[in-house]
């Protein structure tokens, strides 16, 4: 007797996918960016001048910048980045270098954990896809490989979304991912961030597919674990440092939204909608597919992303900060739906997919080999001229280890691009090692020309160049000083890492101060400019030294 059995209900085909194949390709992806670069703008900085102030600070539960409190960068990235910063520095990498790799763990941990809710929601091999569907977001990048607070927040959500795959199994295990997930989310984002990803374990009990004894249990175990957690570190900071803590819980206690006394919301969906169009892509058209192709309320994973990303969603629509690695608290359930629906992905489509990666990968790959030859041969004339225009400090570098790594991933990608029969879980393969490719071609061959120009050290070079030796001998021996405005950060943090002559802080004394000032004004009345500059492009403020008018140099 013939009869059919429905897609869903058919067992996964077997494919030849090996697993050491992902864990290569999420190795390849984790550590270009992380090496051989200065501080960059916007959030490097600042996050690195807190990492070097915590060990001698008298509470590492603040973040502080030359003394002075910043409660929006969380505690909990300083604590891991100075750890590694401590660990590695110097003997395995330099200092920023090894605070970097704060990100790569919390990106490890994020990844592993959505793999493993994507392998209990839906089964073998999707917890692949789930994994190589993140590897392949735009927005994961940045997040991942700099000095990025927002790399917390994407391992706590991946630490949820692996604790629900587990709730209705494993009651002690998914109480402990759960628990710590929404505490290092309260860290990392704060306490509304960990409220929206609580909301969905009351929500869920009022569906079928989750109506069971063991989610019951895992609730009351979760909570009971996690709250209490999430009460240290206010007692802590209470205990601590009094003051600090009445400032904190009075205007920071929710984060961006601010404190009990004072509360500031902003209509903000339109941003970040306009913006999860290229930070959550591939993840944000294959959930959409799944999404067209399932009954998602039938589904428990797709009960779970549909209350999440609401949950989520309405957090964001009336978040006063339009900052978009807040986006990153998304990217799991859409992985997780882009992951659900891959292997019904129609032909027409996965091809399409493929062609588009393979097109936009391949054509920005060859992009950046031709740039690479342009900015350190000369050739095309025209392309040089444009890179010394964008980054007039570079100076042309050939270093033989990036070249290597460069060469490398060039043919390994042409290797995976050249397989036959695609469908939808190639073509996410593909994208992956697209995205792969040209961030290891951009963060190799590339480097030292974006660093000339992201890095502040060539202006600062720059300024120390102008100055005689006479000058420069005087600064070294104390008989004259160069002062920096104790409030201005961004001036001192720059010279504080890569000046090399001492300046002193809030000094009125001295006759020379390095000041910030919008890009077309004129030095301070009284005062004469002896030199100044700016980052490459930089149309907004730049750096001046300026001398007291009547003074000699």
């Amino acid at each position: 007797m013939l009869t059919y059995t429905p897609p869903d209900a058919r067992p996964p085909a077997k494919t030849h996918e090996k697993p050491w194949l992902l864990l290569l390709m999420a190795f390849a992806w984790l550590w270009p960016g992380v090496f051989s670069h200065d501080l960059w703008n916007p959030d490097e900085p600042a996050v690195y001048t807190a990492v070097e102030a915590l060990a001698g600070s008298p509470t590492p539960l603040v973040a502080h910048l030359f003394g002075q409190t910043d409660f929006g960068i969380p505690p909990v990235y300083l604590w891991v980045a100075a750890a590694f910063k401590h660990l590695l520095s110097p003997w395995a990498a330099d200092s920023y270098d090894a605070a970097r790799f704060a990100g790569v763990f919390f990106a490890v941990i994020g990844l592993t954990s959505c793999g493993f809710a994507g392998f209990n929601f839906l089964g073998r091999h999707h917890g692949r896809s789930v994994v190589l569907i993140l590897i392949g977001c735009i927005g994961l990048i940045p997040v991942a490989h700099f000095l990025n607070p927002a790399a917390a927040a994407f391992a706590a959500a991946g630490l949820v979304l692996h604790g629900y795959s587990l709730a209705r199994r494993r009651v002690i295990a998914a109480s402990f991912l759960l628990g710590t997930g929404w505490t290092l989310m309260s860290l990392a984002a704060a306490y509304p961030a960990a409220f929206a990803l609580m909301l969905p374990l009351p929500v869920l009990m009022f569906f079928r597919p989750w109506q069971s004894r063991r989610l019951m249990l895992t609730a009351v175990a979760s909570l009971a674990f996690a709250l209490p957690l999430m009460t240290v570190y206010p007692l802590l900071l209470a205990k601590t440092q009094p003051a600090l803590f009445a400032q904190w819980l009075d205007y920071h206690v929710f984060g961006t939204f601010g404190g009990v006394r004072h509360v500031q919301t902003a209509f903000s969906l339109f941003y970040y909608l306009k913006n999860l169009l290229w930070f959550a892509l591939p993840a944000l058209p294959l959930a959409v597919w799944t999404v067209c192709r399932t009954r998602l309320f039938s589904t428990d994973w797709g009960i779970l992303g549909v209350v999440w990303m609401l949950a989520v969603l309405v957090l964001l629509a009336v978040n006063p900060q339009r900052f978009q690695d807040n986006l990153v608290w998304l990217l799991p359930p859409l992985a997780l739906f882009g992951a659900a629906q891959l292997d019904s992905l129609r032909r027409g489509a996965a091809a399409f997919v493929n062609w588009f990666g393979i097109m936009a990968f391949g054509l920005f790959a060859v992009f950046l080999w031709t740039g690479f030859f342009a900015m350190n041969y000369g050739w095309p004339a025209k392309l040089a001229e444009r890179a010394a225009y964008f980054s007039p400090y570079y100076v042309p570098d050939i270093d033989p280890i990036p070249m290597a790594v460069a060469v490398l991933f060039t043919p390994l990608w042409l290797w995976a691009i050249t397989r036959k029969n695609i469908r939808g879980r190639q073509a996410v393969t593909n994208w992956a090692a697209g995205v792969t490719l040209t961030w290891a071609l951009l963060m190799t061959l590339f480097l030292p020309w974006l660093d000339a120009a992201k890095s502040h050290a060539p202006v600062v070079r720059s300024m120390e160049a102008s100055l005689s030796p006479e000058l420069k001998r005087e600064l070294s021996d104390g008989i004259e000083c160069i002062g920096i405005g104790g409030g201005d950060l961004h001036t001192r943090i720059v010279w504080t890492q890569y000046g090399t002559l001492p300046h002193r802080v809030g000094d009125v004394q001295c006759r020379y101060r390095i000041v910030l000032l919008p890009q077309n004004a004129d030095a301070p009345q009284g005062w004469q400019t002896v030199w100044q500059g700016a980052r490459p492009r930089n149309k907004d403020s730049k750096f001046a030294l300026i001398r007291k008018i009547g003074e000699n140099i």
